[in-house]
């Protein structure tokens, strides 16, 4: 006959067995809820799901050689760097990593890593260096006003805390913002003042969008050549006169020119959407045009501005003259990011309200040869009609259909 204490322990034995028993059960029917990671956990792109546990740290140091493989892209103001990973001494945190993807219900997992500061610090010194632009202040030389420009020097800490940021979110290329803007000791307006010349006119821009580097090359030389230009009041300006020929001897890139509506190879393409900038600039203030002429044809090429509203040069043959009865003026045309940017600055405020709108009056088409636009346009002054044009063009046929889908108002 068993004792009390002999049949509490074989109690004791026989719930600890039916414990057992259920525990194996369970592994058996259901082996990966015990031996896998949860549902819809994510590391660099990879779902956990299907890795046992046992597995995962192995499974991280093999995904964690392939990443160590590829260096960090860092670019900063259009400058780019390649860092590799390992002369920083990179690497996982494997335990912590594991650790969250267990621990997750879904979602992503970032990258927890150590590094070496020390080498951090030293990488992130040379993109220092390498993007500093010192400040430039505004100058006069030779009847010119130089423009100002601001400065700009990297934020170490922030930057390698942007660095730290981006790679935990599994990044592969890291954009750098953190940017001190240094201004110049004298601006541009502050020099204008100084001069007199403290009203800023007008102002038009154009897209650089789509321009292949040589377009863009020239378009930024021929702003360069007459950007800060002081005009004196009722002295003509020609454009031919100050850009001059913009040939290959003036140091401008063949690319494709506009001759006959036309696009055919030549030097200086691009330079035309300058003038075009310039004179769209000039159409909203009470300058006096006297000479100015629409390119032969119109086509996508020319279409960073409206139809009627470009400026076509070529040295010798077609130029923008203009002048300014009443007061001096400078003109500045410089590239701004992806646009081209022109500004005419003057000693009287602009009180006046111009509105240019430009009309297609007709298209005819003709086959499969380029048809013929007409374009009206129209300068209200105080709504009043200051100032009536219209400019004939030859316009390809495909591209004519598009101007015609995309209605006649232009402004």
């Amino acid at each position: 006959m068993l004792t009390f204490t002999e049949r509490h322990g074989m109690r004791i034995l026989f719930i600890a067995l039916l414990i057992g028993i259920i525990a194996g059960l369970f592994v058996f029917f259901f082996p990966q809820v015990l031996s896998s990671s949860p549902h819809n956990v994510y590391f660099l792109n990879q779902n956990f799901e299907s890795v046992k546990k046992s597995e995962i740290i192995p499974y991280l140091q093999f995904m964690q050689e392939k990443w160590l493989s590829t260096p960090i892209e860092i670019e900063a103001r259009s400058k780019k760097f390649l860092i590799d990973k390992k002369a920083l001494f990179l690497h996982w945190d494997l335990a912590r990593i594991k650790k969250d993807i267990l621990r997750a219900k879904d979602g992503v997992v970032p990258i927890h890593f150590v590094w070496d500061e020390n080498k951090v610090r030293e990488a992130f010194q040379f993109i220092a260096e390498k993007t500093y632009l010192p400040p430039q202040k505004a100058t006069m030389n030779d009847n010119r006003v130089f423009h100002s420009q601001p400065g700009y020097r990297l934020n170490t800490n922030q930057a390698i805390e942007e660095t730290k940021n981006a790679i935990s979110q599994g990044l592969t290329h890291i954009q750098i913002e953190s940017f001190e803007i240094l201004p110049p000791e004298t601006d541009t307006a502050t020099l204008l003042t100084s001069l007199g010349i403290n009203h800023l006119l007008s102002r038009y821009e154009t897209s650089l969008e789509g321009k292949d580097e040589k377009t863009r090359f020239n378009i930024q030389k021929g702003a360069n050549s007459l950007s800060g230009f002081i005009l004196e009041k009722r002295k003509v300006f020609s454009f031919n006169q100050v850009v001059g020929p913009a040939d290959k001897d003036d140091g401008y890139l063949e690319t494709k020119v506009v001759v006959n509506g036309k696009l055919v190879p030549g030097y200086g393409g691009g330079i035309c959407q300058v003038s075009s900038t310039l004179y769209n600039a000039l159409l909203k203030t009470n300058v006096e045009i006297i000479e100015r002429g629409p390119h032969s044809g119109y086509s996508e090429t020319t279409s960073y501005v409206p139809p009627g509203r470009d400026a076509a040069v070529s040295y010798g043959f077609k130029d923008l003259r203009f002048r300014f009865p009443s007061q001096q003026t400078v003109i500045f045309t410089y590239v701004e990011n992806d646009r081209l940017v022109a500004e005419i600055w003057g000693e009287k405020e602009n009180k006046e309200s111009r509105v240019i709108t430009s009309r297609i009056r007709n298209i005819i088409d003709n086959g499969n040869e380029d048809a013929k636009m007409e374009v009206e346009t129209i300068i209200l002054l105080n709504d009043s009609i200051e100032k009536k044009y219209i400019d004939t063009y030859s316009v390809p046929a495909n591209y004519a259909q598009v101007l015609k889908e995309q209605n006649a108002e232009i402004n």
